[in-house]
């Protein structure tokens, strides 16, 4: 009998702690985040590619940098990229394709 209410306290120790321990969140940061300081430009090709990887690798701390090209006409963003070295223009072939 002894090791019948064993069981059945440790049975409900376990459930309490399943049910009630409180498992901490992790979230992620995103990858992708605006470069903030000051990229002009008028188009993502060439050497504009490179001019936002190094900005964002110097003045950053990131991985790299992507040149993306936003909706309207010269519309051109640097995305640092904090999860990938792979210097690449959205919308052409990159590692998120």
């Amino acid at each position: 009998m002894a090791m019948k209410s064993l069981s059945f306290f440790a049975v409900l120790i376990i459930l309490f702690l399943v049910i009630f321990a409180e498992v901490p969140e992790i979230e992620a940061e995103p990858c992708l985040k605006q470069y903030v300081g000051g990229f002009t430009s008028d188009s993502c090709f060439g050497q504009e590619i490179q001019v936002c990887y190094w900005k964002c690798r110097l003045k950053n701390k990131a991985k790299g940098g992507i040149c993306y090209s936003g909706e309207g006409v010269n519309n051109y963003k640097c995305l640092c990229d904090f999860c990938s070295d792979n210097p690449a223009c959205v919308g052409g072939p990159s590692h998120y394709d």
